[in-house]
């Protein structure tokens, strides 16, 4: 059984190639080679915001722990795990920041790994609401046409999600049963030996009820940062989506893109973009494109751009960077 979970995430990229054999590559390949090199450029620099606030985010956690880790070295630890994050399914194999966290921030263990949850529960917390909001927005559209009632009824019912995940014992039920999926080995066991302290240390990020909003707001402003640059990446190959259609549709994308069965979201990614956007106005050649882009100019440009601060961290032995 664990050998074919290890495998599931081929499927990912079987299912890209499969896509790949329904669109013209000739037509994709020449939207790739006229994007609007302008509109190319807004989107690696909207790069910066994103990378500035999770950094942000990480180092607010870490004061809840009196540590010392300073804004520079947060985006350090970001970038870190990055390599790592991109090519793990379900994104949670960035594990490498917890090194980070620990070494720069001077936690223990089960304190940098509780932050480091922490910040990838913030993040799919800020990701769940904006992608309810999304779909029901879309299913009201479609049935009920009350566009601003079905907005309200998809950020009540992402509140709803919310509120109910980070409830103690459904914390304590949810997370713990995916990190001992999804962990490695190695990381399962100490997370098991250390059970009551990481618990502990978790739930005190989240309580009391105040700390809650400065991290939850800075998960909304770096998601924010995304659709933005998601929606210059759209615009480069020319697709005619207005910044609406983007906001709404991509959160929903990206939790898809959480399956644990690919690579950089490939496949499962370009499958819910035709099945969400595809029309006789949106080409699949065009969503292919737009695709690549946002791969280009966001999680690969991070990903090599974080191997040379992973091997830092790997070099340093004292803490200090």
């Amino acid at each position: 059984m664990r050998r074919l979970s290890s495998l599931a995430f081929l499927l990912g990229p079987v299912l890209f190639i499969l896509l790949l054999r329904m669109v013209d590559l000739k037509a994709t390949w020449r939207l790739l080679e006229s994007a609007n090199l302008w509109w190319v450029a807004a989107a690696f620099l909207f790069l910066l915001p994103e990378i500035f606030i999770k950094g942000l985010r990480l180092v607010t956690l870490c004061r809840t722990f009196h540590s010392r880790l300073t804004f520079k070295n947060s985006i350090w630890v970001y970038l870190a795990g990055q390599p790592l994050g991109a090519v793990t399914p379900a994104k949670l194999g960035d594990i490498v920041r917890v090194l980070g966290i620990g070494r720069w921030g001077s936690l223990r263990p089960h304190s940098a790994f509780a932050v480091h949850v922490a910040d990838k529960v913030y993040d799919l917390l800020a990701l769940v609401l904006l992608a309810a909001t999304g779909l029901i927005t879309l299913i009201a559209q479609s049935e009920f046409k009350g566009p601003a009632v079905a907005a309200l009824m998809g950020m009540g019912i992402g509140i709803l999600i919310m509120f109910l995940f980070l409830n103690p014992q459904w914390m304590r039920l949810i997370i713990k049963p995916l990190l001992l999926f999804l962990a490695p080995r190695k990381l399962a066991e100490q997370l098991k030996a250390h059970g009551h302290e990481f618990y502990k240390d978790l739930l005190s990020l989240f309580q009391p009820s105040h700390r809650l909003i400065l991290p939850f707001i800075l998960s909304l402003a770096a998601w924010t940062a995304v659709l933005v640059r998601t929606y210059f990446c759209s615009q480069a190959v020319g697709l005619p989506l207005s910044f609406i259609t983007i906001a709404l549709i991509l959160p929903v994308v990206i939790v898809i893109e959480f399956l644990p069965i690919t690579i950089l979201g490939f496949g499962i990614r370009e499958a819910a973009l035709f099945f969400f956007l595809a029309s006789p106005l949106v080409s699949k050649e065009g969503l292919i494109s737009f695709s690549m882009m946002t791969v280009v100019a966001g999680p690969l440009l991070t990903s090599l751009v974080g191997i040379y601060f992973a091997m830092k961290l790997f070099a340093t032995k004292d803490g200090k960077a």
